[in-house]
């Protein structure tokens, strides 16, 4: 939700199309393997992402 502040002000640079949002999230930490749990499937990055160079 951090990057919600600053939605506009990258918008303002970045000028993304309106179907695409900022959005970002991060994992820190380690995996604890002794909790049992399913895995997820994941989505290529490439129909995920949108990589913008500035």
């Amino acid at each position: 939700m951090a990057w919600a502040k600053y939605r506009k002000t990258v918008a303002e640079v970045l000028s993304p199309p309106d179907e695409l949002i900022l959005f970002c999230g991060m994992s820190i930490g380690f995996e604890d393997v002794t909790v049992g749990y399913s895995r997820t499937g994941r989505a290529p990055l490439d129909e995920t992402v949108t990589f913008v160079k500035g």
